[in-house]
Order: C-alpha cells, then structure tokens, then sequence
C-alpha cells in the first residue's frame, strides 16, 4: 500500500514543541487517507511507549487531546495500521514535546550580586563588608511583598587567584579586592565572605553549606524559588581540576592573541607550558579575546583563532560528567530551582541535552527529601540570535538576548519583539519562552542608557529634572516588562533608580537610602501580573497607530489576550516629552472594536467608553496605560 500523506494543522510541522503542565496538548492531523486506522505511539505522561488512537473528527481531520499532567520530555510518533502486512507503520511525522511547570508563567525574579546587594559601612565598603546570604534572608519578606517569586543569585562560588582581575579606580589595593564571581575556581564550594554572618561570636565556625541552606529553605517556606548561574564556558586560570585533567583546556605561548599558535600535548618535550594553568587560553566572543581573568573550556566548540587547530580534548567525557554533576550537585543537596546558563551559547548542544534532562531526573528522584518545593528545575539559556532554536530544541524552558537594549524607542522594541515573538518568519519551536529584564550586571544601569546628560555639577534645576527623568524611565520600562510575554527579572538597585553599575572586581554598593524610588510602581505592576492570566500566558499583538513607526515614534502600544481577558498596554517611551498617537485597533478574538467597549485602567482607576476602533491617547512623559477591555459595562 502506499503511505498516507500527514501533516500537522496546529504544530507548524516542527520537531519540538514547548508547553506547560496546565495546558491540553492538541494534536490535530491533515491526512489524505481518511480511511485508514491511525495512533500515535508515545510516552505521554509515562515512562514507558504505549498506543494512543487518533479519531476523525467531522472536518476529516485526525486528532487527539493529550492532558498536561507531568513535566519532561515525551515523544510523538504518528502510525497508521497498514492491513496488507497486519502491522503498524511509523510515519514520518512525530514531535518532541517539552513539558514545563506551569508555575514559570507566573514567575518574577529579582536578581541579586551578593557583594553589592548587602553591602554595608558609611562609606566605600572593604573587606568583610559585602553581602552576604544573611542580608538576602533579611530582605526576603520584602521581596515576598514585592510579588517577587524567584531569587536569582550571581556566582558565590571561590574566585581564582591566578591573573585576577581588580579595578585600579577603587580605594582599595589590589591585593584586597575579591575578583570577578565569574572566575570561578570550584564549582560546588561556596566563597566564606558570602556566607559568614557579619557579626556574633560564632562568626568564623559558620558553615558555608547550612548558611545555604538556610537560605534557601527560608525562601522555599515563603513560597519563593532559588535560581543559580551555571558559567561552563571557562573557569578560573587555577581551576581545583585543571591539574588533574590539563586536556580540558586549550594552551598557548601568548592567551589572548589569535596569532600565537595552540600548543599541543606532544610539544611538552620541547619545554613548550602545555598544562600551565598561566598558559591557558582567555575566552573569545564577539570578536575578541575576553574575560582575560578566565580560561576557556576545550569544549570542542566555538573554539579561539589560532594559526593552527586547536588539540582535541581527550577527557572530554570525563569534563562532560563533571559539568553535569554541578548542578545535580545543587539540586539534590540544597533543593536550588533553577539555573540561569551564561554564554550558553558556547557550549556544545548535546552537552546541555544531557545536563538539563538528567538534573531534571535528578530533581524528581531526591523530592522531597531535598527540601525543593514540587520536585522541578527549569534551565534559562544566555544565547545569540544565530543559535537561539538549537537552545530551545534541547531543552531550555527560556532564553534571553539583548532585550535590554532594546528599549530606548518603540521602532526598536518593536523589531525586537517581532523576532523574539516568532512573527515573522517563524523561527523557534512553538511555546518558547523568553527572560526579560531592563538591566542586569552585564550591561548598563536603565537610567545611564536612558536619560541624557546625567548631571555631575550644581545645577539643582537641572538634577531635579534628571532624576525626575530617570524615575519615568525605570517604572515605564519596568510596565513594559512585566506586561510583555516572558519571566521579567527585576536586578537589584533597579528599584532604587541607581546609576552605578556593580562592580564584578571589587566592592560596591547600592544606595539604599536615596529618595529615588519605583517601590510602589513594581508591587502594582507585579500584583497586576499576578492577578492576571493575559498578563502571564496571553497572545501578544503590536497595536498600531496611524503614523507608521520611525525613530521619532514615541508611544508603544500592544494586546495582551488570554480566553475572554483582554488587555491593551499603551506606553510613552519618550520620558522627556509629552507624546500623542491615534492607535488603530486591530480585531481579536472575542473583541470588535468597531462596536462599543470600556476601557478600564488598571494603574489610574479610571474607566473610558469608546466606540471607534481609532482610538486617540495623550500621554505624559513615560506615562503608561493598562487597559482592560471590555464589551459592556460591568
């Protein structure tokens, strides 16, 4: 007999398919041979493969509806009974389906660098006088208040000493300074200036690992999760393994120049620093060598330029092992919820195929025994735009790019948004979920990037107005963020409208007391999202307006719509001026715009009755609408 031809009608024909546990997976199915008995042969839901039939529904389509009940990764064969040879056939259409919790819809994280967050004394901070778990316990019924629900905490691992890096600005010497967390020396220790209580006679016989756990068990009773940072792309030049296993990493004469040869194993003979640990080569991305303090993973991937090839690594499987057991390691002893992968991008995909699946085997095995709160662990991959798919396709629940940067206009944002919203063309596998936040520890604070001419003279005038102008920009963007699909992060300082980037060398401080402040804004955007199912799983669409976008476009303006809850967001990205636009109303499901609807402010209180879908705003400078939309009073 011949094969029926198959196709799917809601899954866009893909390999991997992205959903949550609270979600029916529907599959639907185009055949041309109606008559014919088919099943998928699936592990949905189970461990082991079983038969699952597919009925024909009156359109003569063929369908099935799969409950989300457990997390993983489940395969879909579609078969067809071929009655020439009394058997059932596999067809070529079959998906890779992800199941994620469905708690991550509702997740807002609050980022914290340990050294800067807690950092205390009246003036610049030495030694001893960083952040540490203690500040952060302190400071969680706040963040419990704040609707904060996930605490993502940089390294606190030992930092390497070999080529440490220090800032020659700072008033400390360089000997004082504690170094990059990102030049890690021991993947599975904990750094004691972070985990030492600051004051009380025990200080010194304190527990690293109990003060951990205390940490996280104080979250985990409050309802919160604990996210750590995975950075596998290097390590310190001193890394505790790189004596034991110099083939993990790559040598050369000159680290960070792309003109000195890779030195190989062979060449040791010859008096050639194969295995120094100061000879191992500096990271390279973007177009430089980078991170001069840190030595590059021979993955066998996006390896260094050199004028040869670089040696293969021939402990690869044991640096595999290794990599793996780190975050099984966090997971089983401390019950640690989530990891967000930085330079993930750099990391060979079969690696973190591995990882992410067996560290969520391992979560589920040692529940509840390791204190987690439901047995789940979600991994968030730091990518690039040319590989975003592959990290998706092995696993990843989110990913993030250069969001950040993207928010000075609405052309702009909305070039962005396109991309990462899959619009045109589709580019990533159905359901991927996307880590937005305004600022991080990588890039600038919100309000240097935003408001220009940040005042460093007398002019009082001038400073109010810049300060006002900075407030505007950190909540508007702060609007923005939490109403547009994905996890937001808020990073610590945001809140207080800070300037100063943290320091990744030395020691710094957030200014706590200034009368700066979007407090009140972030806890009602958060209550708004939390109260919210479009907020958290709706479909976005831009709105547009009646004059296209350029570079002197001012207002942002899109739907967020879930089942029969509508929202229309509309926000001033100019903080500066006063901004108009007409927006045209584009038809959605269960709304007409050409028939009459209110619109209910969800910041202001107050309630609009419109019935045109041109729809004309006036906006202050970085003023922010959020509307519900409704078709009848009520």
């Amino acid at each position: 007999m011949t094969a029926p031809t198959l196709e799917f009608i809601n899954h866009h024909n893909e390999s991997v398919v992205k959903t949550t546990t609270d979600l029916d997976f529907e599959l639907r199915i185009k055949t041309d041979q109606a008559d014919l008995e088919y099943d998928i042969w699936t592990n949905w839901n189970a461990r082991k493969f079983t038969s699952k039939k597919l009925s024909l529904n009156p359109d003569g389509q063929l369908e099935l509806l799969l409950p989300g009940e457990k997390t993983g990764k489940f395969q879909i064969i579609v078969r067809f009974f071929d009655k020439q040879k009394n058997t059932w056939q596999e067809s070529d259409l079959r998906l890779e389906v992800h199941v994620d919790p469905d708690w991550v819809y509702d997740a807002i994280v609050y980022n914290i660098f340990l050294r800067t967050y807690g950092a205390k004394g009246s003036g610049e901070p030495n030694p001893g006088e960083g952040g540490t778990f203690e500040d952060v316990i302190t400071h969680m019924d706040e963040l419990a208040k704040l609707g904060i629900t996930v605490i993502y905490l940089n390294p606190f691992h030992l930092i390497g000493d070999l080529y440490r890096k220090y800032n020659p600005n700072n008033h400390l010497p360089y000997y004082l300074q504690p170094g990059s967390p990102y030049s890690i020396k021991d993947y599975k220790s904990i750094d004691p200036e972070v985990a030492f209580p600051q004051k009380g006679k025990d200080m010194l016989l304190t527990d690293p690992k109990k003060q951990f756990h205390k940490l996280v068990s104080a979250a985990h009773k409050r309802g919160m999760r604990i996210f750590m940072d995975l950075v596998f792309n290097h390590t310190s030049h001193d890394f505790v393994l790189q004596r034991l296993y110099p083939e993990w990493y790559l040598y050369k004469e000159e680290i960070d120049s792309a003109d000195s040869p890779y030195i190989w194993p062979q060449e040791l003979k010859d008096g050639k620093p194969w295995g120094d640990p100061k000879h191992t080569v500096v990271p390279y991305d973007y177009g430089q060598f980078s991170w001069t303090d840190t030595a590059k993973l021979n993955w066998e991937y996006f390896t260094p330029p050199a004028p040869n090839d670089p040696p293969p690594n021939t402990k690869k499987k044991e640096m595999y092992d290794y990599f793996k057991s780190v975050p099984q390691y966090w997971v089983k002893e401390f019950g640690v919820d989530g990891f967000r992968c930085d330079i993930a991008y750099q990391i060979p995909p079969d690696f973190w195929q591995e990882c992410i699946w067996e560290t969520r085997a391992v979560a589920k095995k040692f529940y509840p025994k390791n204190g987690a709160i439901d047995g789940e662990v979600i991994f968030i991959a730091e990518s690039r735009q040319d590989d975003l798919n592959l990290l998706f396709d092995v696993g990843f629940s989110y990913v993030y790019g250069d969001y950040s940067n993207k928010l000075f206009n609405p052309l702009q944002l909305k070039g962005y948004l396109d991309y990462m919203y899959n619009l045109e063309p589709k580019t990533f596998p159905e359901g991927s979920k996307w880590f937005i936040f305004p600022e991080c520890h990588d890039f600038h604070r919100t309000t240097s990037k935003l408001v220009p001419g940040h005042v460093a003279n007398n002019d009082q005038q001038h400073l109010n107005e810049t300060e006002e102008a900075a407030i505007r920009g950190n909540a508007s963007r702060w609007i923005l963020t939490a109403c547009l699909p994905g996890m937001p992060m808020v990073f610590n300082g945001f809140e207080k409208v800070e300037w100063s980037q943290v320091d990744h060398v030395s020691y710094s401080k957030i200014n706590w007391k200034s009368s700066q402040d979007i407090l009140p804004v972030i806890k009602q955007m958060n209550q708004l999202r939390h109260n919210h199912i479009a907020l958290q799983k709706g479909a976005y669409q831009f709105v547009p307006s009646q004059k296209n976008l350029d570079e002197q476009s001012q207002a942002f303006a899109f739907y967020r719509y879930f089942e029969d809850e509508i929202m229309l967001i509309v926000v001033n990205m100019d903080i500066i001026n006063k901004a108009q636009a007409t927006l045209v109303l584009p038809e959605i499901p269960l709304f007409d715009p050409d028939k009459e609807y209110i619109l209910k402010d969800l910041l202001s209180k107050k309630i609009y009755r419109r019935d045109n879908r041109e729809l004309f705003i006036e906006l202050e400078p970085g003023q922010c609408h959020l509307f519900l939309i409704e078709q009848q009073w009520g």
